[in-house]
C-alpha cells in the first residue's frame, strides 16, 4: 500500500513543478537557518573546552554597594462621615537607593571573604582587564593579559597545543612565565611550533613561554586573551587596593550540579556580614553570581544587574526567532498545500466514487506531504552542510568552529515530520470529507 502512496505521490509532485519548487525552497531554507542556527548555539553555549564543567560552575564577576535609606510616605485615604469627607492617612515606609555602584571586584576582597565559599569544590580568581602593547620586527602588536592563579587551569580545561599551564610554586614566586595562545605565538615569532622556552617581552618583563593553548571563541570572552601569566606578577598597586571593586572576576567550581544553589546562598550569606568602610556613604552590600547560561545573557541583555532576568529575556528572545522559522514556512506550506489540492477534487470524486475510503485519501495526501518534506529536508541538510563548511573556512565568525552534529540531524529530521504532518493534515482532512457530488461537478472544497 505504502509503495502505491509513493509512486503516486512522486507522479503528483512532478506535475505541478512550481508548487513543488516554492515548498522545497521554505522547507529547505527553513532547516538550513535552523541547522545554522543549533551549530551556533552550541558552539556558543555547550559544553566545551575549556567549559567542559560549565554546568558546575557559578560566576562571580558583580560586586554591588549601594546606600539604602528608609522614606516614610503617607498614604491618604478619603471616606464620607455622616454625609461628611474625611480624610486618614497611613504611613508607609519604604526602601531607597540614594547610591548605586557596581562593577568587578578587588583582589584583596576576593581574597579575603570569598576562599571558603560553602559547595564549593575549587575556585579560581583572575582577571583579563590588561593590554599591553608589543614591538617585534617593527611591528605592533596588543596582546590582552589574562593574570590567574594557578586553579584557574584546573576549572578550565584549555585545549594545550604544546607544553603545561603554569604551577602553584610559580604563582606564589612570580614566575617569570607565560602561555600564549597559538594566534599570539604565531604573530611574536612568526611560527608555533618549536617556540619553546623562548622569551617574550611584556610590561617590560622577560617572559618565558611554557605553553600554547587553542584560541578561544568569541562567546568566552571572559577568560580568553592573547597571553596568561601568573597572578602574582600583576601590578602590585592592584593587587595590595584594600577597596572592594576592582579589575578581578571568580569563578567557583561547585561540588555538583544542585550545589549551585548552596554558592549562591553562601555568598549571600557573606555579603551580609561584611562591614563596610565607608558606611555613610555605601551601608549595602550585594554580590551578584551567575550561572554560565546567566553569565553569557547578560552580556547579550544588560538587565541592571540581574542575570536571571538577562537569562528569560535571552530565551524568549531566541524562543521567538525560533518560533518565527519554524511557523511562517508551516503557515506557507499550508495555503501551498490547499490551492493544491483544490485542483484534485475532480480526482478525489471520482476516487470516493469508486468506493475510496476517506481515511485512505487522508493518508495519500499526508503521505504526499510528508515525502515533499522529506525531501526539502535532504535538500536542507546539504544545504547546511555547506554553509557551514564556508562559514567555518571563512572570517564570518573569528575562533568559533560550528559542528554538524548527530542530535541536531536528529531535530531536523522530526522537524521536517512536524512541517509534513502539519501542513498537509488539515487541507487533507477537509479533502477526505469532500462530498461526492460537489467534487465532480464543482471541482471545489
Amino acid at each position: 500500500m505504502f509503495s502505491n502512496y509513493f509512486k503516486m505521490a512522486v507522479k503528483v509532485l512532478g506535475r505541478r513543478r512550481f508548487f513543488t519548487g516554492i515548498s522545497l525552497f521554505g522547507i529547505s531554507f527553513t532547516l538550513m537557518i535552523l541547522i545554522l542556527l543549533a551549530a551556533f548555539l552550541d558552539a556558543e553555549l555547550g559544553a566545551h573546552q575549556p567549559l567542559s564543567d560549565r554546568d558546575r560552575l557559578v560566576f562571580l564577576d558583580r560586586l554591588i554597594m549601594k546606600l539604602e535609606a528608609q522614606d516614610t510616605v503617607y498614604q491618604i485615604d478619603s471616606t464620607l462621615v455622616e454625609g461628611q469627607m474625611a480624610y486618614d492617612s497611613t504611613p508607609v515606609i519604604n526602601n531607597r537607593n540614594r547610591s548605586y555602584s557596581s562593577s568587578s571586584l578587588s583582589y584583596s576582597f576576593a581574597d579575603q571573604y570569598l576562599h571558603d565559599v560553602a559547595g564549593a569544590e575549587n575556585h579560581s580568581i583572575y582577571s583579563s582587564m590588561f593590554n599591553y602593547d608589543l614591538f617585534i620586527n617593527g611591528k605592533k602588536l596588543t596582546f590582552e593579559a589574562v593574570y590567574a592563579d594557578e586553579q584557574f587551569w584546573e576549572i578550565y580545561d584549555f585545549q594545550f597545543l604544546e607544553g603545561r599551564p603554569f604551577r602553584q610554586e610559580e604563582v606564589e614566586n612570580e614566575g617569570l612565565v607565560v602561555v600564549l595562545t597559538e594566534e599570539a605565538a604565531l604573530d611574536y615569532f612568526g611560527t608555533s611550533e618549536g617556540v619553546l622556552g623562548q622569551y617574550v617581552e611584556m610590561d617590560g618583563k622577560q617572559l618565558q613561554l611554557i605553553g600554547i593553548v587553542e584560541e578561544l571563541s568569541n562567546s568566552k570572552g571572559f577568560l580568553s586573551g592573547e597571553a596568561y601569566l601568573p597572578l602574582s606578577l600583576a601590578n602590585p598597586v592592584v593587587l595590595n587596593d584594600d577597596s572592594f571593586h576592582g579589575p578581578f572576576e571568580m569563578v567557583f567550581l561547585a561540588q555538583s550540579i544542585e550545589s549551585r544553589a548552596t554558592i549562591k546562598q553562601d555568598l549571600e550569606r557573606i555579603a551580609s556580614q561584611v562591614a563596610m568602610p565607608e558606611p555613610d556613604a555605601y551601608n549595602t552590600l550585594v554580590l551578584m553570581p551567575a550561572d554560565f547560561m546567566g553569565r553569557y545573557a547578560h552580556s547579550l541583555f544588560y538587565m541592571n544587574d540581574d542575570p536571571e532576568r538577562s537569562q528569560q529575556v535571552m530565551f524568549i528572545v531566541f524562543g521567538a526567532l525560533i518560533l518565527l522559522f519554524v511557523l511562517l514556512p508551516t503557515l506557507n506550506l499550508i495555503n501551498l498545500n490547499v490551492s493544491r489540492i483544490m485542483e484534485r477534487s475532480a480526482e478525489i470524486g471520482v476516487r470516493k466514487a469508486y468506493g475510496a475510503h476517506s481515511q485512505h485519501i487522508l493518508l495519500q495526501l499526508v503521505f504526499e506531504n510528508i515525502i515533499l518534506t522529506f525531501i526539502g529536508g535532504f535538500i536542507g541538510l546539504m544545504l547546511a552542510l555547506g554553509m557551514l563548511y564556508l562559514v567555518n573556512d571563512s572570517s564570518i565568525l573569528p575562533n568559533t568552529t560550528l559542528r554538524f552534529n548527530l542530535p541536531v540531524f536528529v531535530y531536523s529530521l522530526f522537524i521536517c515530520l512536524a512541517f509534513g504532518i502539519i501542513s498537509g493534515l488539515l487541507p487533507a482532512w477537509r479533502m477526505s470529507r469532500i462530498q461526492i457530488v460537489n467534487a465532480i461537478k464543482q471541482n471545489q472544497l
